[in-house]
């Protein structure tokens, strides 16, 4: 051992840095990491058993731990995922030279954990073909009814018709589209980042890497369409713009004071003349501004409004269809129609990842052709 008295906070952001996957701005996957970590280590500092040392750490200090997280209002799946990942960083230490042993690991440190309740495949929410038949439809007809009402005013309409379309049949994750508050690399899909002729969207991945992401033949028309309603001043403005009003008008405000370098008094009678989102819009674009995009919890709203609107109600967690089934179900579609290969290329994950997320597929059609084989062979 090469550090007797060494705190066990101190070698933490080594090991993030050590872990990143795009840099000291990586995003999330740091962040959960930093999270998880900071919370051990504050426990440690406060529990009355434990020091602060990694020659204090043994067996008894993680089942405390354990015992500690176990007690919370905590999910178990969570509660897993909070221990795993102050277990990864203990056995960094460990292979730094640091600790003797990952004593997180011992089966008696871990015996408090609750039994992982981590979802089996097929419990996850998946949008099935009646869920997209019906949401389609449902935001169809009120694009439709919004142009005739409304006609180029039914941008609204649109982009949430957009949106679903392209949750339904592309596979990306929500993430990889909608903005990350938490994350200033994750600012929403852009129209520079889309491409009809070449039918894919360039998404930061949750690899940290830019990926070239499939837009589908459903997607494209309803994503054309609505581009030609939106009329976005610059390829920078974001593919699903937020039409929250007080956020539009503090980003026009703020637009004009630091990029255009206008004074207070000379913004004052320009956004008090606007009224509502499309009165902004339409200064945006005077302007050269770009809205905000939308963010996930904004997409999740949106699909909640939806849902209701068109009477559609699910059991379970969400109760209406989150963003996440949508690419769910597109994995589903994928496995059932060209395999696992196809569908990992599809949803930017690997085989073995895809085969273990839809393993209820293949057992299914395992089932029958094993029952096939024995009727088969008993006739």
């Amino acid at each position: 051992m090469n550090s007797d008295s060494a705190a066990v906070a101190d070698p933490l952001e080594e090991f993030l840095r050590s872990k990143s996957k795009g840099g000291e701005r990586s995003g999330n996957y740091r962040r959960n990491l930093e999270r998880c970590v900071e919370d051990f280590l504050e426990w440690l500092e406060e529990d009355s058993q434990s020091g602060e040392t990694f020659d204090d750490l043994d067996e008894r200090t993680f089942r405390r731990y354990a015992r500690e997280l176990t007690g919370r209002d905590l999910a178990p799946g969570t509660v897993q995922t909070y221990y795993a990942q102050v277990s990864a960083y203990v056995g960094w230490c460990v292979r730094e030279g640091l600790l003797e042993a990952n004593y997180a690991q011992r089966n008696v440190a871990k015996e408090p954990l609750p039994e992982n309740d981590g979802r089996r495949s097929g419990d996850q929410q998946a949008w099935t073909d009646e869920h997209r038949l019906l949401i389609t439809r449902h935001v169809d007809a009120r694009a439709h009814d919004a142009a005739e009402e409304k006609g180029l005013d039914a941008i609204r309409e649109f982009r949430d018709r957009a949106l679903v379309y392209v949750l339904c049949y592309s596979g990306v994750r929500g993430g990889e589209i909608f903005a990350d508050p938490k994350d200033d690399r994750r600012t929403g899909l852009r129209w520079d980042d889309v491409s009809f002729e070449d039918r894919k969207m360039t998404v930061l991945s949750k690899k940290q890497d830019w990926s070239d992401r499939s837009l589908t033949e459903q997607a494209i028309n309803p994503m054309r369409r609505y581009k030609d309603l939106l009329d976005p001043a610059a390829d920078d403005w974001p593919v699903f713009p937020t039409f929250h009003l007080p956020t539009l008008y503090e980003t026009l405000r703020t637009g004009l004071r630091n990029e255009h370098g206008w004074s207070e008094e000379r913004i004052e009678p320009v956004v008090d003349d606007l009224t509502g989102q499309l009165e902004v819009f339409e200064a945006l674009r005077e302007y050269e501004l770009a809205p905000p995009s939308i963010n996930t919890d904004g997409a999740r709203r949106i699909m909640r409004r939806l849902c209701e609107d068109a009477d559609l109600e699910l059991e379970g967690k969400h109760g209406y269809l989150a963003p996440h089934g949508g690419r769910r179900g597109a994995g589903e579609v994928m496995v059932r129609q060209r395999g696992f290969t196809a569908a990992a290329r599809l949803l930017d994950n690997s085989e073995e990842v895809v085969r273990d997320s839809y393993s209820h597929i293949e057992a299914k059609e395992m089932a029958k052709d094993a029952g096939d084989a024995f009727t088969e062979h008993d006739s």
